[in-house]
């Protein structure tokens, strides 16, 4: 599907993170092997150079503007999932590596989600104006 320009960058960004899902939910399997150790090192670093600020981005611009045009509850599942998945990069940066399969598995969730309901949600409801408009804020960088 064709995504408004607004929406592309972080549309592009869902695939990095569908990969590291798959890798995660396979290396979770020997959760004490030093392919999943690396595994869990680089999620973390992912995390932080990429995702951290997809989220930050999503939850400053975009999820706001869902909720204002009375799409709260879309929004507030979004928000749902973020937490659950900083959740698990906690537990994955405390040396849980059994949390991968479960960071692999909400990422997908996620992923899916925000692909197939909330983009098109939010171009339907937003437009293409109103969205590039929203989307063209910079995030503030998460503490």
């Amino acid at each position: 599907m064709q995504r408004f320009e607004a929406l592309r960058e972080l549309s592009r960004e869902h695939h990095e993170a569908l990969v590291l899902a798959r890798r995660a939910r396979d290396a979770a399997a020997e959760p004490h092997s030093a392919a999943t150790q690396a595994q869990c090192a680089h999620l973390l670093e992912r995390w932080a150079a990429q995702f951290k600020p997809h989220f930050a981005l999503e939850e400053q611009t975009l999820l706001p503007a869902l909720a204002r045009a009375g799409q709260a509850a879309s929004a507030a599942v979004a928000l749902q999932q973020h937490a659950a998945l900083r959740q698990l990069v906690e537990r994955i940066r405390g040396g849980d590596a059994h949390a991968l399969a479960l960071w692999g598995e909400a990422m997908d969730t996620h992923v899916r989600f925000e692909e197939r309901a909330l983009f098109p949600l939010a171009e339907t409801v937003l437009g293409p104006s109103v969205l590039a408009d929203v989307m063209d804020r910079p995030a503030i960088d998460p503490v």
